[in-house]
């Protein structure tokens, strides 16, 4: 009994102010900016008339600004506060929203969508530290899995939003709606109440630390293959399943792989903080390895959907768990550096996936492409134990480190 009470006094206390004002912030942005990346290319090449791989870099520099984003953003809550980075990172967001209107040349596209990215990438980490600090140690695992579930759910809803609102009522609407998006986010970040104060480790400001943590860079390796996957699925599932007969299933395959992810997610978590990392991670590699074995060989709409479910429960809960190890890592006043260091190395890995396999793709078609991140992601899962996972067996006494801490 008392342990009931315990557990839903500490899911209470993740519901706070705070945390409920960063998970709407960074839901609202992230489903405004995948309307925005799924949406760029095509746009790209119906008012500039340039290559397809000229409009797909339009949406890829996007990635480049969020990566510069998060790099900078550890170093820079540090300093300035959470509540000032946040509200400076919306402010940039919705004033590059603005500029939308403005679309004199392709070279100004470029650099309205790579300040898109980079705001991405500040508010992704400014509200990612902001909740690390606002949920309990106890149920960290849970909260992160609960808080990463708005990106899930944008990634489910963004998409499809920005081609139907495209397709059926035009950019200027589509424009309009990113503006509206931009300005509620912003209106959302004036409510932060109280943020923590967060102890700068160095007064230098180019100390290499004050951006990353080191202690979070072996970890990052894992980080930063297990996305490979997804980078490739993103880029090319469209043209998979044309290829291969099934072009309906590929619009299905990420509303299948979030709502799993959405599904799974809480249960991921009670089930981190209760039994440690291992129980989690070493599954969603597994599984996400199964699913690219599916994606491979596949020539059904069925098995594809299939891919997309396992995946979604594979690569899904491995990102919040993924994020929840980064914070375990670390003292609390270096959050948001290893915040940062988390998701450079995810987010560069989706980014440098379709450049690294492509070549694959070109010599031995898709099959040999998706086997060999099939290979790669089983590696992963070794990688995994000789980096961190042999030093973290099941049942770790979480309640008596929290206390310690």
């Amino acid at each position: 009994m008392d342990k009931e009470r315990f557990a839903q006094s500490s899911i209470k206390s993740i519901f706070n102010r705070n945390f409920n004002v960063v998970t709407l912030v960074n839901f609202i942005v992230m489903i405004a900016y995948y309307q925005i990346f799924v949406t760029s290319a095509f746009y790209a090449q119906e008012h500039f008339d340039v290559s397809l791989s000229t409009a797909g870099s339009t949406a890829g520099i996007m990635v480049i600004g969020c990566l510069i984003g998060r790099f900078f953003t550890g170093n820079l809550l540090s300093r300035c506060g959470c509540r000032s980075v946040l509200i400076a990172g919306t402010l940039l967001y919705l004033a590059i929203a603005l500029s939308s209107f403005i679309s004199g040349s392709l070279l100004l596209l470029f650099i309205q969508r790579f300040v898109t990215g980079f705001g991405v990438g500040v508010i992704g980490t400014a509200t990612g530290t902001i909740m690390a600090y606002c949920v309990p140690y106890a149920v960290q695992g849970l909260g992160v899995s609960i808080f990463s579930l708005s990106t899930a759910l944008a990634l489910a809803l963004g998409p499809f939003l920005g081609i139907s609102i495209t397709h059926f009522l035009g950019y200027e609407i589509l424009k309009t709606d990113i503006i509206a998006l931009s300005t509620f986010a912003l209106i959302c970040a004036f409510l932060l109440k109280n943020p923590p104060e967060i102890k700068t480790a160095s007064k230098s400001f180019l100390k290499l630390s004050n951006f990353i943590d080191v202690r979070v860079l072996k970890f990052a390796v894992v980080v930063f293959l297990m996305p490979l996957s997804y980078g490739c699925i993103s880029a090319y599932i469209s043209n998979l399943a044309a290829d291969r007969g099934i072009e309906g299933a590929a619009s299905l395959f990420f509303l299948f792989a979030a709502g799993t992810t959405i599904a799974t997610r809480p249960i991921s978590g009670r089930l981190f903080d209760k039994y440690g990392e291992n129980l989690i991670i070493y599954p969603c590699i597994i599984l996400s390895a199964i699913a690219m074995l599916l994606i491979a060989y596949t020539h059904s709409s069925f098995i594809l959907l299939l891919a997309g479910v396992i995946n979604g429960i594979g690569f899904g809960n491995f990102q919040s768990a993924g994020q929840a190890i980064a914070l375990r890592l670390v003292k609390k006043y270096r959050f948001p550096q290893a915040t940062s260091t988390f998701f450079i190395a995810f987010d560069f890995g989706i980014g440098v996936g379709p450049y690294l396999f492509g070549f694959i793709a070109v010599s031995y078609g898709f099959t040999g492409m998706f086997l060999a991140l099939s290979a790669i992601t089983f590696i992963t899962a070794f990688l995994y134990y000789l980096l961190h996972g042999k030093n973290h067996p099941l049942k770790r006494p979480l309640l008596r480190r929290s206390i310690s801490r």
